[in-house]
């Protein structure tokens, strides 16, 4: 390329500079008696015929209507819940999961956990493979211990004696009574 006339694009509008081709020029303040000399700013003319691409034609068919629909399609409403409706709902879905699955409401706690709240999901997957969801969640088929014929049993941390019905047990053959269970967390080493 031997000079920079030879770098302009052929498709490039050359514009003289003018300082009143933006304000409409002296012509314009002064009503423009007669015809006004027209100049020439260089000119392109747009065939339809001839789109090669290069054009800037996907302006014209350009339609709003179509952002306004995806924009509702994404848009998501948020409630904002008090720390007293979160709970309501939570003590609803655990007896909801209880109820049907047949369980106690501390197992039904233990799924709901797992699957994010989601009651759905937790139908869905107890009922794909039972002994898989018991097994993953930590949930026991068949109690360990029962206390059918036992009145008292003894403390697995306090070795004291205590009523089948104000002992816990976690899973196993671990006996504790009510105190130790809810101080079991401060001095239990995992």
């Amino acid at each position: 390329m031997d000079s920079e006339d030879d770098m302009h694009d052929a498709n490039e509008v050359v514009v003289e500079e003018d300082d009143d081709y933006y304000s409409g020029g002296e012509d314009a303040d002064m009503g423009m008696e007669g015809e006004a000399e027209e100049e020439d700013y260089g000119s392109y003319e747009y065939d339809d015929e001839e789109d090669d691409g290069v054009g800037y034609d996907f302006m014209a068919d350009d339609s709003d209507d179509g952002d306004d629909v995806l924009v509702s399609r994404s848009q998501k409403n948020y409630t904002i819940l008090k720390e007293e409706d979160i709970r309501q709902r939570q003590e609803e879905d655990i007896t909801r999961i209880s109820n049907v699955l047949s369980i106690s409401t501390e197992a039904a706690a233990l799924l709901l956990q797992r699957y994010n709240w989601s009651v759905n999901d937790v139908h869905e997957e107890w009922f794909a493979d039972e002994e898989r969801v018991r097994h993953a969640v930590g949930i026991l088929e068949k109690p360990v211990v029962k206390f059918s014929s036992i009145r008292e049993v003894a403390c697995g941390i306090c070795f004291e004696n205590y009523s089948s019905e104000s002992v816990r047990s976690a899973g196993c053959t671990h006996l504790f009574c009510d105190g130790c269970w809810k101080g079991l967390p401060s001095y239990a080493t995992f």
